[in-house]
């Protein structure tokens, strides 16, 4: 019986010393994953333009426009500016299909975190490790398809048609956005092509959206023009505060497209760029509170302030709002709809008179003070070359810029050089 009693005390301090020797390798490898994913996440925000310049450049397949730096279909770009009323929304009803199993594609990628556990979710990681600023799991709506009109079209019917389904921010996070980090990490390997990832590959196609949540941004380049001239603003992104296109500059307002709050009938009257506009300027030019989407007071677009002048300038005439069109970030494959905002400056002086140059999402280029406020950069040629033409500035921003300049006499904007 003593020597059963021995053996056993040896057999339970050998699978001891086995553990004690191995614990150590396992911290160190969990560790070790959790600084390459810090690292990685630093990475992308410092080479964001190189990045952008790359992976375009591997995706020539997918640019159906040469000279936009965004991958497009067909007449995803149309022929002219267009009207916001010959652009049709619409909510589909139907399933829009299950993300777990793109979401379990990217978790065999995810660092283990400091229990011992592999992480979920690429949203759970970036909450843990790199949160931004401004992060929620708001309600977003998903695009699911792109529907041009090719042809002579009937009256009344649309030149284009967005279809979307419902969705959360973090879907698009943990099976979209993760294209960027796994392009960062695949750069600091040392990997010749950057669009080769096990996961971009997965997805195939970058216009089939029913493997990923495609959640789109809406991108608009305002213009504050007189009879005479006219300026534009850019929007320099903090990379500590923001989740999508960090570290790169873009026109503004631009963000999310969604419904502001998360209560079923905003979800309808939200389907509207106009809607997400003026929340957006609201947030970045007037310094106020982002209308979070998750539930609570509903926006009155008609008589609360600063809707309600928005509205008004609308309705007057004062504002001509243009959709220019719609892509995919490169980096990404996240969809944006680019949009021109034409403001009567004397309007946009007095709207937008307490204009702010730091909000919750970096810093606005605003050029010269004004009388009334900022004037903005002068739209010349070499102003929105430098910006069109610039790695960093974000490749929608970049449309915005290239289109509004391709099509100035079509939209009425005086030009110099």
């Amino acid at each position: 019986m003593v020597g059963i009693g021995l053996a056993a005390i040896g057999i339970v301090v050998g699978a001891m010393a086995a553990y004690l020797a191995v614990a150590p390798q396992r911290s160190v490898k969990r560790l070790g994953s959790i600084e390459r994913f810090r690292r990685t996440r630093g990475h992308m925000k410092r080479h964001i333009g190189d990045l952008y310049e790359r992976t375009l450049f591997e995706q020539q397949r997918y640019r159906s426009d040469k000279e936009l730096p965004i991958l497009t279909c067909n007449h995803w770009i149309p022929r002219e500016p267009l009207p916001l009323d010959e652009v049709q929304l619409l909510m589909d009803a139907a399933d829009p299909g299950d993300l777990r199993l793109a979401r379990s594609k990217v978790r065999r990628h995810l660092p283990v975190g400091n229990d011992g556990k592999q992480a979920e979710t690429y949203s759970d990681v970036v909450y843990l490790y790199d949160r931004p600023q401004v992060w929620f799991d708001s309600c977003a709506y998903r695009l699911m398809a792109v529907t041009p009109t090719v042809g002579p079209r009937q009256p009344g019917e649309p030149s284009i048609t967005l279809t979307f389904s419902t969705a959360r921010y973090f879907d698009g996070q943990d099976t979209a956005e993760y294209l960027g980090h796994e392009v960062a990490d695949r750069d600091m390997s040392g990997k010749a092509r950057l669009t080769d990832g096990k996961y971009r590959k997965w997805l195939s196609e970058p216009f089939s959206f029913e493997r990923r949540a495609a959640l789109p941004g809406v991108s608009t380049l305002t213009i504050r023009r007189s009879d005479q001239r006219a300026f534009f603003f850019m929007h320099r992104r903090d990379p500590e505060k923001v989740a999508v296109a960090m570290n790169a500059t873009n026109v503004t307002p631009a963000g999310e497209f969604q419904p502001h709050d998360d209560v079923l009938p905003v979800w309808r009257t939200d389907l509207n760029i106009w809607n997400n506009m003026m929340r957006e300027y609201a947030e970045e030019f007037l310094g106020r509170a982002e209308s979070m989407g998750r539930g609570g007071s509903v926006v009155d677009y008609q008589h609360q302030e600063p809707y309600r002048s928005f509205v008004k300038a609308l309705r007057d005439g004062n504002i001509t709002i243009r959709f220019l069109g719609i892509g995919l970030d490169p980096l990404t494959w996240k969809p944006e709809i680019c949009v021109v905002c034409i403001w009567k400056d004397s309007v946009f002086d007095r709207i937008f008179s307490d204009m702010v140059q730091v909000n919750e999402e970096g810093v606005l280029v605003v050029g010269k003070r004004a009388k009334h406020g900022y004037q903005g950069l002068e739209f010349t040629a070499a102003n929105v070359q430098e910006y069109a033409a610039a790695p960093t500035t974000y490749p929608p921003g970049r449309v915005c810029l290239t289109l509004a300049w391709r099509w100035r006499q079509l939209l009425d904007i005086p030009a110099a050089g």
